[in-house]
This record gives structure tokens, sequence and C-alpha cells, in this order.
């Protein structure tokens, strides 16, 4: 068989011929007829009918910013429950991601101060990392379940007051003079309370055992990804401290906001 090439003055007369087929099945009739288009997305698990094509979507970004959009979605909204329901559709809701991802580590946690001698202090620390996708945010709290306590139960080192005697487990003062006793901490680096000014100011922590509130010690109110913090703890004890060991532990509690 001989394949046979149409010339190319009839291949435009052909083309132009269909598109005038095409305009005049459009426009008959006594009413206009809309040209509608939608596509038919498939796969071994799912069939979704009608989709639609957006004016625009994708992601945008600067230095100070990141942006996913869909603008032009039709039928937008949730459909389902997310973790209840069979299905979830977010349809044209871009600033609604589902977070499974939420992460908070320490990079100890056994904390060794040492052997305690007056009139110098001990310290140590680890660090918190922390990483939420939730655009609330995320808050980490703090507290003690006692003050250092002896092992024998009869004797502790109380929770510092710093050096002024005016520090607290809600605010933080300067506590350099190596000659006051007590047991506090500092915080440096990312997302930490004001009151940390720097390496020198300290408090105390909340005492569970006194009904004292747990404290934030960590916060933001946007998407967190690998924030990071050092708890720097440090003890000092009097010349009239008794020997033995001394621990507490120290809880905390961090919170994705959604």
């Amino acid at each position: 068989m001989t394949d046979y090439h149409w010339p190319q003055s009839h291949r435009r007369c052909l083309r132009w011929l269909i598109a005038c087929l095409v305009v005049l099945t459009i426009f008959s009739g006594s009413q206009f007829v809309p040209l509608a288009s939608a596509d038919e997305l498939r796969s071994n698990s799912f069939v979704i009918q009608f989709g639609n094509f957006n004016m625009t979507s994708g992601e945008k970004s600067s230095s100070s910013y990141n942006l996913t959009d869909t603008v032009g979605q039709t039928a937008n909204g949730p459909y389902g429950q997310y973790g209840s329901s069979d299905y979830f559709i977010g349809a044209g809701f871009q600033y609604i991601y589902q977070i499974d991802e939420f992460s908070f580590s320490l990079s100890r946690t056994a904390i060794d101060l040492g052997t305690l001698t007056p009139g110098v202090h001990n310290t140590a620390s680890h660090t918190m990392s922390i990483s939420t996708r939730g655009a609330g945010g995320y808050t980490v709290y703090a507290y003690e379940l006692h003050p250092l306590r002896h092992s024998g139960g009869s004797y502790t080192i109380p929770d510092t007051t710093c050096d002024a005697g005016t520090c607290s487990e809600s605010t933080a003062q300067v506590w350099s003079n190596q000659s006051v006793p007590g047991f506090g901490f500092n915080m440096a680096g990312q997302d930490i309370p004001a009151d940390f000014v720097n390496t020198t100011y300290f408090r105390q922590f909340a005492n569970q055992a006194g009904a004292e509130t747990m404290q934030v010690v960590m916060s933001a109110n946007t998407i967190a990804s690998n924030r990071s913090a050092t708890v720097n703890y440090k003890a000092g004890v009097s010349g009239s401290q008794a020997a033995g060991n001394y621990q507490t532990g120290i809880v905390f509690v961090a919170v994705p906001m959604y």
C-alpha cells in the first residue's frame, strides 16, 4: 500500500475546514454553548473526575517568606475529617497542611555537675532541638520535680535566688558571685525568654513539689525548623552543706501549636 501525502495547501484547507466545523458545533442552535474543559486523574488507588485548571498555583519565595498557593480553585474546602474518616481532601486550602512531622530532642538526658566545692560553681549543659510545621508555632515548658535533694532525703541544695536575692522561676537575674550557693539554669540560643540577657543571668526551675507552675523556656509563633537552644545548669554549695549525692529530675514539655 502506498501512503498518500496531502499537499501543503490541502493540509491548510483541511485544518481550516476542521476549525470551521468545530466553531459551527460550538455556536450552533439558538443559545450559546460554552466550551468546558475537564480532566480525569487516576491511579491504582484513586480516580479524580472533573479536575480543574487553576489561574495560578505553586511555590513563591523570597529572603523573608515561603508561600504556596492555589488561585481559582472550584469547590474549595475541607472534605472528610483528617485522622477520623476514610478520606480527607483539603481542596484549595494551601495554608492547611496535615502535619505529621513534629520532633523534640535533648542532646543528652543525664547531667553530671561533678563534685561541688564551697565557693566554686559547677556547670553542665545540653541542647534542646525542635521542629514543627504547625503555623501556630510551639512552646516548651520546664519544671523540676524538687530541689536538688540528698540521696538520704534529709538535705537539699536550695534553688538559687541569684546575687541580689531576686531571681525566681519566672525572672532571671545576674548570678556570678560564686560565694552565693544554690541551683539554677541559664538559656542561650533561639526562641528563648528575653530575661536571659546573657550567660550571667539565671533562673530557678519551677518546683513541682512546691506547687509552682511550669515556665516557658522556648517558644515561637511561627513554623519552626531545627530551632535549638542550650540549657546551662549551675550549682554551688555553702561550707555547711552536707556531703553526699544530690539529684532531681527536670521535665520538659514540648507543645506544638496548630
